[in-house]
């Protein structure tokens, strides 16, 4: 097994094992509410973006078919970085400090903010293919964390519940929310310009080391 695959598949099984804890931290206590809290659980950005990373992660492990060529895209491989990394840095500015975590909790916390969003990160500078993401591609990045958003703002008005603090329309009003979420998107988007400049240089390296 390769550097490449054998780094991906640690990636894989740390994602999974931070996805299985946090699942059970957020079923775990209430009988009865199984479908319920499956949906809070997949309402958190973190969780969805997680499990991105651990699939593209399997397809790169894996070294060959559909899923390995999707997680082999520059473009792909790009994007799953700035949104780990948005979760990463949302997570230690906006968030630290208001979670109560048990002992297992701690664990499944460290593995879904850090250690996955760090190593991913790691493979990806390290082994994913670079180069050739055109110049619309971080806009593009943007449908995914849009998308999210429009959820939790209409599950959040239909249920009264909200994922992160700053979403909470009903807490804060809807403009101040709303202003929130486009500093939030524009960090997305110059994040998204920052690694795809990253990416092209990466491939100018790897390029000049090939010859």
């Amino acid at each position: 097994m390769t550097a490449n695959r054998a780094w991906h598949l640690l990636v894989a099984i740390l994602a999974a094992i931070g996805l299985g804890i946090e699942y059970d931290v957020t079923v775990g206590g209430h009988p009865g509410q199984l479908a319920g809290r499956t949906i809070v659980f997949l309402s958190f950005f973190t969780i969805l973006t997680n499990a991105l990373a651990m699939t593209a992660s399997i397809g790169a492990a894996i070294g060959e078919g559909r899923l390995h060529r999707w997680a082999a895209s520059p473009g792909t491989s790009t994007a799953i970085s700035v949104h780990i990394t948005v979760v990463a840095v949302i997570f230690q500015l906006l968030l630290a400090g208001l979670i109560h975590l048990t002992a297992i909790g701690w664990w499944g916390n460290m593995l879904v903010h850090q250690l996955v969003p760090g190593l991913w990160l790691v493979g990806w500078i390290a082994f994913a293919p670079h180069g050739g993401i055109d110049r619309l591609a971080p806009l593009r990045w943007l449908i995914y964390p849009l998308a999210y958003t429009a959820w939790v703002l209409i599950h959040g008005a239909i249920t009264g519940w909200y994922p992160y603090p700053f979403m909470d329309v009903g807490k804060y009003g809807a403009r101040p929310t709303a202003q929130k979420m486009a500093v939030i998107a524009l960090f997305f988007a110059g994040l998204g310009y920052a690694y795809r400049w990253i990416d092209g240089r990466l491939a100018i390296i790897r390029q000049n080391r090939s010859r």
